[in-house]
């Protein structure tokens, strides 16, 4: 039996087939490789939308809730908002002293940009809690409760004007001065602290503070 000798054309044709095989693995390795690091940053970048929206609702809610604790406050009942003297911590109501100027703390909140300390910076917490939340809410949940701070800006210098509402019934004419301006600043960090968003809004009401306190009156 004689046997027949292999081409050494087809010896060298597998070879080439080797090679062919090699080189489309490395590429599939490099496209794999490719839509990897496309996926993480896709999901990272919908990870910080994500942060940032948290941050964003968080300071939102706390913000209504400053709101919430003016509407709900009543001067004429003994309940206004003390103001804030010195070192004070709590629910209090900042007001500008004899030059017109707000505390430092005030000033800081509204204006830094990184958290601040809550032990130092003036506001109080906001009572609904937004952080380590459980079960199907444990995705809202967001890395500090979100601060509030309120500050007394005075009478409301409009002139007359029609309104409606729980201020007003319906088709009377506020005078000049009967209304009093606060703005509520809040700040919420996100689902980390990489994220720090404030929010400001400003309520028109009646004397909902003790005026009497003059910062700049010896």
């Amino acid at each position: 039996m004689h046997k027949r000798p292999i081409p050494i054309a087809h010896r060298r044709q597998r070879g080439a087939a080797l090679f062919l095989a090699m080189i489309f693995l490395v590429l599939l390795a490099v496209l794999a490789l490719a839509a990897s690091s496309t996926s993480i940053m896709q999901e990272r970048m919908t990870g910080g939308l994500r942060n940032d929206q948290l941050g964003l609702m968080g300071a939102e809610s706390a913000v209504r809730g400053g709101e919430a604790r003016l509407w709900n406050l009543s001067f004429n009942s003994g309940q206004p908002f003390p103001p804030c003297v010195g070192g004070s911590t709590g629910a209090c109501v900042y007001m500008a002293d004899a030059n017109g100027l707000f505390d430092a703390r005030a000033q800081a909140f509204r204006t830094q940009r990184t958290w601040i300390n809550p032990a130092s910076d003036g506001a109080f917490a906001y009572d609904q809690t937004l952080t380590s939340l459980t079960g199907s809410a444990i995705t809202a949940s967001i890395a500090s409760q979100p601060r509030i701070l309120i500050q007394y800006l005075g009478p409301a210098r409009t002139p007359p004007f029609r309104s409606g509402g729980a201020i007003h019934p319906a088709g009377t004419t506020a005078r000049v001065g009967e209304h009093h301006l606060y703005r509520v600043t809040a700040r919420s960090q996100g689902g980390t602290n990489a994220v720090v968003r404030v929010v400001e809004s400003y309520f028109s009401s009646m004397n909902l503070t003790n005026t009497n306190y003059n910062p700049g009156d010896p």
